[in-house]
């Protein structure tokens, strides 16, 4: 069966394909809420997408998920590529795997905006942080023309996704301000999991928020 259709609906991509490097472990084995980061985010764009696949080098992470190889580069390139290569044509709605908080509501804002004719720009949430404008291209629509000027500039050996978001070939768009902060903190919705720490963190901001709801409860 061919992949390629010509309805709007983008594909859900999930990216796990990371070396981990700086988590000092396979961040893919990682539980959280009862389940694996892959699998976490593959029920997540599961509610807002009618295909989700796994860009996790074709490790076959999860046995109900398709696993698509990387393409052509390295890091989060060769896993969009490689997505793009599997499902030519179509919108992607790509999460990447330690972004555990972006919410369903966020993720379906994203995927409503992907258009028929093609003609609409890819969608990547920025926000202001302390140092500047912070960019999330790792939680994003992506248009398949964009994705072809991403395949060209990796081709002429540039694989950087902030360079390739202000390529004038590229026509992309921010989600930002008000449509974006309707979804929540940024800071709290984009939490990257980055380090041993930052899962620890996490976690131990989610029991002090529960602790503090209970007693709330108990006060009323």
């Amino acid at each position: 069966m061919s992949r390629v259709a010509s309805h709007p609906s983008p594909v859900g991509v999930v990216l796990a394909g990371g070396g981990s490097r700086r988590f000092g472990r396979d961040k893919t084995s990682l539980i959280y809420r009862g389940e694996t980061l892959p699998e976490r985010a593959c029920h997540l764009l599961l509610r807002v997408c009618p295909e989700v696949a796994l860009a996790d080098r074709g490790r076959g992470l999860l046995p109900d998920i398709d696993s698509v190889p990387d393409g052509p580069g390295a890091g989060p390139a060769a896993g969009l590529l490689g997505a793009a290569r599997a499902f030519p044509n179509r919108w992607l709605l790509v999460l990447a795997c330690d972004l555990p908080c972006v919410p369903v509501s966020l993720l379906a804002n994203l995927g409503s905006l992907a258009d028929e004719t093609s003609a609409g720009p890819s969608r990547v949430p920025r926000h202001r942080t302390a140092g500047g404008l912070h960019t999330e291209p790792l939680c994003a629509l992506y248009r398949p023309g964009d994705l072809r000027v991403l395949a060209q500039r990796v081709d002429e050996g540039d694989l950087a996704l902030q360079g390739w978001l202000a390529d004038p070939r590229a026509g992309i768009r921010y989600l930002e301000n008000e449509d974006l902060l309707r979804h929540g903190i940024p800071e709290e919705v984009f939490a990257n999991l980055n380090r041993p720490q930052d899962l620890e963190e996490l976690l131990a901001k989610e029991a002090a928020a529960s602790t503090a709801d209970g007693h709330e409860d108990v006060g009323r």
